[in-house]
């Protein structure tokens, strides 16, 4: 195992394969349907790089969030539905990502774990698939290291490695 230590944004525990992206992501454009403002838990962003990837039960790791104002309530559908990402790591966290987070847990209990991790070293090391377990009060993200027992096969329980 191998353990990064970032700041803890969003309280919870986080487990799941990780889904990466180096593009930001604007959350209102990315997992909205057009016609219909219905929200699922794929990326329709046709211009970003995780298009038609599901978000749900995976740790998201992306830079940052951009666009709208509307991505806490973006988040905030998305808990209340039960679509929304295990947890989230962010390079830099802004407000309005941060505030759809917590109000989930504030409102429903069913918050987003968020960890800001601003060094490099984990989006050049994690790879899509890789599992994770992210812990939104300590920072604490622990990820299966190549070659150990865990591997890095999805579906790998990070909890018994």
């Amino acid at each position: 195992m191998k353990i990064y230590t970032g700041r803890g944004m969003v309280g919870g525990v986080g487990t799941g394969p990780a889904l990466i992206t180096g593009t930001p992501i604007n959350f209102t454009a990315a997992l909205t349907k057009p016609l219909n403002m219905l929200i699922k838990d794929m990326m329709f962003d046709r211009h970003h790089e995780l298009f038609h990837k599901r978000i749900h039960g995976r740790i998201l790791v992306f830079p940052a969030c951009i666009g709208s104002t509307h991505t806490g309530l973006v988040l905030l559908e998305l808990s209340v539905r039960e679509l929304a990402p295990a947890a989230m790591i962010v390079k830099y966290p802004d407000p309005l990502l941060v505030s759809g987070a917590i109000l989930g847990e504030v409102w429903y209990g069913t918050g987003i774990p968020l960890v800001a991790y601003s060094a490099d070293d984990l989006f050049s090391e994690i790879k899509t698939g890789d599992p994770l377990r992210i812990d939104g009060t300590t920072g604490e993200i622990t990820a299966a290291v190549p070659g150990s027992p865990c591997g890095n096969k999805e579906g790998t329980d990070i909890l018994r490695c």
